[in-house]
C-alpha cells in the first residue's frame, strides 16, 4: 500500500470581510429570511455532480453579523477588500509562489445552504511555491482568495450569518506526502506560515482539509480537521478504511419494489432492492473494528435525498421490524443466502430518489472519488460527492485586478520572530504564539528586563485575568513599570501594584529607611535561628529567604534582600 496525500488549507484574514464594508464582528440586526437553493449549469451547460446531489431544499438564516445587503444577496457585492487582498500577496511571497497578473473571480456553485447566493466567489492569487516542514519540503500548487461560508445553526437547513463574507486564504499543495506523519507535520508548519500574516486566531479560523488516495484507489477529501493532534490517527483510519473498500466490488442490483403492505407499522412508503452477495457486507454497529460498514455508507447517501437513514437485512430483525416482515421482504426479493436488502421509507417521491442514490453507491466497484467529514471519533462519513469544474463561472459583478503594481512587505515568520526574541526558547514561542512580541517590545522600551517583562505578559496578566477577574489597561502597566524603572517599587511588587492602580488605590512606595528595616530584621531573625544558621553554613540562605520575603515583598528589590542575607550570615559563621 502507498499512501499519496495532499492538503487544501482555508485561513480566515484578519481584515473585514471580502466584498462590504461592515466589520466581521459588528452586530447586526438580528434578521431572519429563507432562500430556496437549487443547482445551476455552468457556462458548457454541464450541472456539477457535488451541487446536483444537494437536490433543491428551503434554507432559513439567521443574520446577526452585519447590517448591508451585500450577504443578504440583495445587493451587488463591493471590493474587494484591499487588506484581504494584500496578505494574500504577502503569503504567496512567504512562500515564494508565482503570483499571477490579474485576477478574476469566478463563482463556485454551492447549494448545500452555506452560502445565501448558491454560489462562493474565488479568485486565483499564485501558483507554485514551496514550505519546508520536518524532515521534508513540500510544494504548493495553488493560492486562492475566497469569502468563507455560513456556520450551521440549531437545527437542520438553519444557517448564521456571522462567518459569511469573512476573506479565507486556500491554499493547496501537490500530493507529495507518504506518510501521516508527513501530513500532520506539513499541515503543522503551512499553520505557522500563515500565522506570520495578518490571520485570525481561534477555533474554527483554520480548517486543514486532506486530499487522501492509496494504489489502485480514488482521491478522496477529508474535511473539517480542526485538532493537528488527531490528524495522522484519521488518516490511518482512512487508509484502512479504503484498503478493506479496494476490494469490495459494486454488486448486482434488484428493481425497486414497493413493500409497504408487508410492514405493519405506518413509516410511510417502503421501497426495497436486493444486494446480490452483499450479505454482512452491510454491517452493524457491533461490527468488529475495521468492517467496511457498508449499510453505514449508503444510508449517508440515501440521506441526501431527505429520509432519515435506510434498514438494512444485516440489521434486521429490529428497530420494529419483526422477523417474520424480514423473511417476507426476503421472499418477495427473492433472495439467497448470500444477499441482501435493503429497505427505505418514506414519502414516494423522496424514497424513490434516496433508493437512486442507494443503487448508485451500490454499484461502484472499489474506492469512490467523494467528500468525506471527519468525525469527533476520528474516522470519516459520506459528505458529497467530489465537485469537479462544472461548479465554476465567471463572476460578473467585480472586476478583474491587476496585482503587479501592489507592493507589500513581507512579514517576518514565527521562526524568525522567536529567533529575535532576548529569552529562552519556550518563552520566545510563547511569546509569539499569543502574538504578543509587538507588546513585549513596546514595554522593553519602558523598562529593559526581557524575563521581567515576559513573567508580566505570560502569567501575571493572565493569572490577574483568570483568578482575579482583573483586566489591566496600557496606561496601568506603563505606570507601574516607570516606578519599577525608576527603583520606587520592587520588581516583586509588580503584581500588587497592578491590582493597585486597578482598583483606584495609592501603589505603595518603597520609603528611604527600608534597607534599614530589612537588615534589623535579618539580624533578629539570624540570632533566632543561630544553631541551625551555624550548623547548615551558606546553605541556610534559601529557607531563611523565605520568611524575609514574606515580609518585605514588593517593598525591597529580593536580589538586594539576598545580598543582605549572604552578608549577615557570612558575619555569623
Amino acid at each position: 500500500m502507498s499512501l499519496k496525500a495532499g492538503l487544501e488549507v482555508h485561513q480566515q484574514l484578519d481584515c473585514g470581510k471580502l466584498f462590504c464594508k461592515c466589520d466581521a464582528l459588528e452586530a447586526g440586526n438580528d434578521r431572519i429570511f429563507t432562500r430556496r437553493l437549487h443547482a445551476t449549469s455552468s457556462e458548457m451547460g454541464t450541472v456539477d455532480i457535488a451541487a446536483k446531489a444537494e437536490g433543491i431544499r428551503k434554507f432559513t438564516y439567521f443574520n446577526k453579523s452585519c447590517n448591508c445587503l451585500v450577504y443578504t444577496d440583495e445587493e451587488p457585492p463591493r471590493g474587494p477588500n484591499k487588506n484581504a487582498i494584500e496578505i494574500a500577496l504577502q503569503f504567496a511571497k512567504l512562500a515564494d509562489s508565482k503570483i499571477i497578473e490579474e485576477i478574476h473571480f469566478m463563482r463556485k456553485v454551492v447549494v448545500d445552504g452555506s452560502n445565501t447566493s448558491g454560489f462562493q466567489r474565488t479568485a486565483l492569487v499564485a501558483t507554485g511555491g514551496k514550505i519546508k516542514y520536518e524532515n521534508g519540503t513540500i510544494e504548493l500548487d495553488q493560492i486562492c482568495l475566497e469569502e468563507d461560508s455560513c456556520r450551521h445553526g440549531k437545527n437542520k437547513d438553519e444557517y448564521l450569518l456571522d462567518r459569511l463574507g469573512i476573506p479565507l486564504l486556500e491554499i493547496t499543495t501537490k500530493p507529495q506526502l507518504k506518510t501521516p506523519e508527513q501530513v500532520q507535520n506539513a499541515a503543522k508548519a503551512l499553520g505557522r506560515l500563515l500565522r506570520a500574516c495578518r490571520v485570525k486566531r481561534g477555533l474554527g479560523t483554520i480548517r486543514q482539509d486532506v486530499n487522501v488516495s492509496i494504489d489502485g484507489g480514488e482521491r478522496v477529501e477529508l474535511k473539517g480537521f480542526q485538532d493537528l493532534s488527531s490528524m495522522s490517527k484519521v488518516v490511518e483510519n482512512e487508509i484502512e478504511r479504503q484498503t478493506n473498500l479496494k476490494a469490495l466490488k459494486g454488486c448486482e442490483v434488484s428493481e425497486t419494489m414497493d413493500v409497504t403492505k408487508y410492514i405493519s407499522k405506518d413509516r410511510g412508503t417502503a421501497l426495497a432492492c436486493k444486494l446480490t452477495g452483499w450479505k454482512d457486507n452491510l454491517g452493524t454497529k457491533d461490527s468488529p473494528k475495521g468492517h467496511i460498514r457498508m449499510g453505514q455508507e449508503l444510508s449517508d447517501y440515501a440521506k441526501k435525498a431527505g429520509v432519515k437513514g435506510i434498514m438494512h437485512s444485516d440489521e434486521l430483525p429490529a428497530y420494529g421490524i419483526s422477523s417474520e416482515e424480514t423473511e417476507e421482504i426476503q421472499k418477495q426479493l427473492n433472495c439467497k443466502k448470500d444477499d441482501a436488502f435493503v429497505l427505505v421509507f418514506g414519502k414516494l417521491d423522496m424514497a424513490k430518489d434516496a433508493m437512486k442514490r442507494v443503487i448508485d453507491r451500490a454499484g461502484i466497484n472499489g474506492v469512490p472519488k467523494e467528500v468525506r467529514r471527519v468525525t469527533p471519533e476520528g474516522s470519516t462519513r459520506f459528505l458529497r460527492p467530489m465537485p469537479g469544474a462544472s461548479r465554476m463561472y465567471p463572476e460578473t459583478d467585480i472586476p478583474p485586478m491587476t496585482l503587479s503594481k501592489i507592493y507589500v512587505k513581507i512579514p517576518k515568520t514565527l521562526d524568525q520572530r522567536e529567533a529575535e526574541i532576548p529569552l529562552n526558547d519556550e518563552e520566545s514561542k510563547q511569546i509569539v504564539s499569543r502574538n504578543l512580541d509587538k507588546k513585549f517590545y513596546d514595554l522593553i522600551e519602558i523598562y529593559d528586563n526581557p524575563s521581567i517583562i515576559s513573567r508580566l505578559l505570560l502569567h501575571t496578566l493572565p493569572n490577574l485575568e483568570n483568578d482575579e477577574n482583573i483586566i489591566v489597561g496600557n496606561k496601568a502597566i506603563t505606570k507601574v513599570l516607570e516606578l519599577v524603572r525608576d527603583k520606587k517599587i520592587a520588581k516583586e511588587g509588580i503584581k500588587i501594584a497592578l491590582v493597585q492602580v486597578r482598583k483606584g488605590e495609592e501603589i505603595e512606595l518603597m520609603n528611604e529607611n527600608i534597607e534599614a528595616e530589612v537588615a534589623d530584621f535579618i539580624k533578629n531573625l539570624i540570632d533566632e535561628k543561630i544553631d541551625f544558621v551555624k550548623e547548615k553554613g551558606m546553605g541556610a540562605i534559601g529557607p531563611l529567604m523565605g520568611p524575609v520575603m514574606s515580609n518585605f515583598r514588593g517593598k525591597m528589590d529580593g536580589s538586594k534582600i539576598n545580598e543582605l542575607l549572604i552578608k549577615e550570615i557570612k558575619g555569623k559563621i
